[in-house]
């Protein structure tokens, strides 16, 4: 029994020790007797086979990365560069300068260096009288300095390579002995490549076992790295690149990188009543024309918006990147709108659209505490102008690529970001971000809600924002419209952002607080020193029509921007609040005395839909203008109290009232327009009319009761005739109906964000 109990447990014994051994076998890259630290540099990781001898360079701080924190082990080094290393690795003295080389002057960046291997007779100059400082460092001439730096000894044991008489002869016994000393072994078939450059992670691993040799460096345990975090494509950018300081932030470090030399040229401070910008134009390399332009967009509650644009009309590659360095961060997400699924749709007026929507909100958790910024994608467009022979022209952009351009990765607590923008030639690249030191959204459910209904109505939604403003996708009737269809311009209706005002009344989010920060800065940038907002697209529409082109006013996107500028104004408290408004106000009253009017009686008459700035012709009129700018009236006459509001508002409701039925189409339906000569064409918007209706039949109450009664008429009219057919409505029509207890009159249907 004894016997058969020693077996069962010496067979437990056994399993138990098996078991073990497989765990500890199978765990990967597991090094017990390593020194578990943070990686140092992005480039420098586990698999590296000099990680060892770089980072212990680096923290002795005998040898440092580049701003990016990068370490580009493969980038060749110059003597200049060697002669500042072994200097450090020595811990050698200020040595005064002295001008026994032509190219190492009192300001050279290797100064230190030159000096110390001169005065120790370490480094030998060159027969022309220079140090060599930009020469590239070869393997023999740093099997020699090497030597003499640590003075290392012949030790008499045989040592030589297949390529030995490649060798020169003045670095032949150097090679020897620094084959001896273990410090280097040559390449694997054999031979020492006497004449090829060595490399900054080379030369690290060549001075790492010179101290070592010398009992300047003590051994120590071999180093395993904890796991990096990367978000995005992070890619290790290998050649040698220049670098410039970007003072954007106190609490991150900021360079431009690129693969050309950078310049600053200007920078400029533009002040707008509700933000500042900070404007840096940099040149790029020699390339004539090539531009580099950051913009900082800082913002009343200490957030801000970072523009970049790189401009590049030369038919040459550009790179320049935006580099961050971030210390104290604990961790960082980036949620991505990409987990709401987007279905593209392609309709006539305009065509298909290649923009999305941003890259995401990186979440970054800090000793501070969360802070938040919406990254937005890079986009490469092709400007297009088109003049005419009245000096006027039209602008607008053809898009070439939309893509996600931000990456970064987190070392210990600290993080490098980049933000990519690459140029193919000939071509622009615009690229956003809004940073806020605080929370942009208060919840995840509401940061959610944007995102998705972002990607439901990504047409209707700003995503490739400019300092300049925003740009959308445009009708395809424009010109000038690229060959591939993708057109793109800035819509004054887009640029005011409606849907975002509306979400901020309810909720104050500080993510759009942002964006309507951003949006009354732009349409004071468009404006400039105009009273109104010229389109600056031509519609080929109007052009057959009336032949106008840009630039002209269109009364709708003037209406709307000072409704937008007056409520916007309210919820901030902006002294100018009302001020777009009276302007607006007064280019409508003016019209009369300009003629350019469409009369229906003596005191009655249409204001066109738009006035062309060069061209003298009158345009057609249609509904929904037509009641935009009587509400503006309407509203400057509650706002100022001035008559001549009240009486231009009473024109137009009087031409309304008697060409009612003329305006009812058979169906219920309202015509789309009135032509000059009296003709009614087309059909009318889906649903925007209907919220026009209401606000008159509203401003009318108000104003004087016994005009809001044609009001009401066609409010009935065609709520009836979206109902038989389900048209739906919107949350403004909803909302309306119920203000002037009409709520029976809500057409069948679904709801709609957007009106149609």
């Amino acid at each position: 029994m004894l016997g058969i109990l020693f077996k069962k447990m010496r067979s437990l014994l056994f399993i138990i020790l098996l078991f073990t051994l497989l765990i500890f076998i199978g765990l990967p890259r597991l090094n017990f007797g390593a020194e578990f630290q943070t990686q140092r540099f992005s480039d420098i990781d586990n698999t590296f086979w000099a990680k060892e001898e770089v980072t212990r360079l680096a923290e002795e701080g005998i040898i440092t990365g580049y701003p990016d924190l990068q370490f580009r082990p493969n980038i060749n080094i110059t003597r200049g560069q060697a002669a500042n290393l072994l200097a450090n690795a020595l811990n050698m003295p200020e040595t005064p300068y002295q001008p026994v080389f032509k190219d190492v002057t009192p300001k050279s960046a290797y100064l230190l260096g030159a000096m110390a291997m001169y005065q120790e007779n370490i480094f030998t100059g060159n027969p022309d009288g220079t140090f060599g400082a930009g020469d590239l460092l070869t393997r023999e001439q740093m099997a020699s300095v090497i030597v003499r730096a640590f003075d290392l000894q012949d030790t008499g044991a045989a040592a030589i390579f297949k390529d030995d008489r490649a060798i020169s002869v003045s670095h032949k016994d150097n090679v020897k002995i620094l084959q001896q000393h273990g410090i280097t072994t040559g390449k694997a078939d054999g031979s020492f490549d006497p004449k090829s450059p060595v490399t900054r992670g080379t030369f690290a691993v060549f001075i790492h076992r010179a101290m070592i040799q010398s009992g300047a460096l003590a051994e120590r345990k071999a180093v395993t790295f904890h796991e990096t975090e990367t978000i995005g494509e992070f890619d290790f950018i290998s050649d040698t690149e220049q670098f410039l300081v970007l003072p954007l932030a106190d609490d991150r470090k900021t360079y431009l990188r690129s693969d050309q030399p950078l310049q600053l040229l200007t920078k400029q401070t533009q002040s707008y009543p509700h933000a500042t910008d900070q404007i840096y134009k940099y040149g790029v390399g020699r390339l004539e024309s090539v531009m580099l332009t950051v913009t900082k967009r800082e913002l009343p509650n200490g957030d801000y918006f970072v523009f970049a644009e790189l401009r590049n009309p030369q038919a040459v590659p550009v790179r320049a990147d935006l580099i961050q360095i971030e210390e104290g961060v604990t961790s960082s997400t980036l949620e991505s709108f990409d987990k709401y699924p987007m279905k593209k749709e392609t309709d006539e007026t305009f065509g298909a659209d290649l923009t999305t929507v941003p890259a995401g909100m990186l979440e970054t958790a800090a000793e501070e505490g969360m802070s938040q910024e919406m990254i937005g994608k890079s986009y490469r467009s092709r400007e297009l102008e088109m003049k005419y022979a009245q000096g006027a022209s039209s602008h607008t952009r053809e898009l070439l690529d939309e893509k996600d351009v931000y990456s970064s990765i987190l070392l210990g607590t600290t993080r490098v970001s980049v933000v990519e923008l690459a140029s193919q030639g000939r071509d622009i690249i615009d690229q956003w971000t809004l940073s806020s030191p605080n929370k942009l959204f208060s919840t995840n459910e509401r940061r959610d809600a944007w995102m998705h209904e972002s990607v439901m109505n990504y047409k209707k939604r700003n995503n490739w924002y400019t300092a300049a403003g925003a740009f959308n996708k445009m009708a395809v009737t424009i010109e000038p419209m690229p060959a591939s269809g993708n057109g793109y311009g800035r819509n004054l209706l887009l640029m005011k952002e409606d849907r975002v005002m509306l979400l901020y009344n309810e909720t104050k989010e500080r993510y759009y607080e942002d964006l309507l920060h951003n949006s009354f800065t732009n349409l004071a940038k468009f404006r400039g020193n105009n009273t109104f907002w010229e389109t600056e697209v031509t519609s080929t529409y109007l052009k057959d029509l009336y032949d106008i082109t840009a630039p002209f006013v269109d009364t709708r996107f003037n209406e709307q921007i000072a409704l937008f500028l007056y409520k916007g104004g309210k919820a901030f408290g902006h002294s100018d609040y009302n001020e777009g408004l009276r302007n607006y106000a007064d280019l409508l009253v003016q019209q009369k005395e300009q003629g350019n009017v469409t009369a229906v009686s003596s005191d009655a008459y249409y204001i066109p839909d738009y006035f062309p700035a060069e061209q003298k012709v009158r345009t057609h009129t249609s509904m929904n203008h037509l009641l935009g700018g009587m509400n503006i009236l309407l509203l400057a006459y509650q706002e100022f109290g001035e008559p001549v509001y009240l009486e231009t508002a009473s024109a137009i409701e009087q031409a309304i009232q008697l060409e009612e039925k003329a305006w009812i189409r058979d169906d219920g339906d309202i015509w789309y327009k009135r032509a000059p000569d009296g003709e009614f064409a087309g059909r009318d918007y889906t649903h925007l009319t209907l919220e026009d209706l209401i606000y008159s039949y509203e401003n009318w109450l108000a104003a004087d009761k016994t005009k809001s009664a044609v009001f009401e008429r066609m409010i009935r009219s065609k709520a009836g005739y979206m109902n038989e057919n389900r048209k739906g409505y919107t949350v403004k029509i909803k909302e309306g109906l119920e203000r002037i207890h009409m709520s029976g009159l809500l057409p069948a249907g679904i709801e709609h964000t957007d009106a149609l």
